[in-house]
């Protein structure tokens, strides 16, 4: 796995997206390594010969800027790549963004593979609207070797 530290101009951006005003993706590239990944078009805007899987860029911010009219506007953290990856653990970008949001009302969305988001519920309960998903592919951990190599497997 290749880790490095970069900066990033902005943590919250306008999304593309038709359900979400604005992304969150505190990492550029991911640890889950699925074969069936969407979000492997990004490797281009990345600079990396790796496979995708096989890198994961830390973002550092030097200041989260809270977009203007952000109130009731929907942030999803994370479209591609998973906000609570095993870095998160130790980088706590993800949590650095939620902490930033709490005193905006905004709407949050979230999607992990990861029993790590259960570090954040306190934060979680700080927001009027937040809806957090856990995406569960197979109970067949044999299966999940195959179709998700580097995820969590079953505890």
């Amino acid at each position: 796995m290749i880790i490095n530290e970069i900066t990033a101009k902005e943590a919250i951006v306008k999304s593309k997206l038709p359900s979400a005003d604005y992304v969150v993706n505190s990492y550029t590239g991911c640890t889950h390594k699925c074969i069936y990944c969407y979000a492997e078009f990004m490797k281009r805007f990345s600079n990396h010969s790796e496979n995708w899987g096989e890198f994961i860029d830390i973002k550092t911010f030097d200041k989260i800027r809270i977009p203007k009219n952000i109130e009731n506007k929907y942030v999803f953290i994370s479209s591609v790549t998973d906000p609570y990856n095993h870095f998160e653990k130790k980088y706590e970008r993800t949590k650095q963004v939620l902490e930033i949001l709490i005193n905006t009302d905004c709407n949050i969305g979230i999607l992990t593979k990861s029993d790590l988001v259960l570090r954040d519920l306190d934060i979680f309960k700080c927001f009027r609207n937040i809806e957090v998903g856990i995406s569960i592919n197979t109970t067949d951990d044999n299966f999940r070797k195959i179709i998700e190599p580097k995820a969590a497997g079953n505890r």
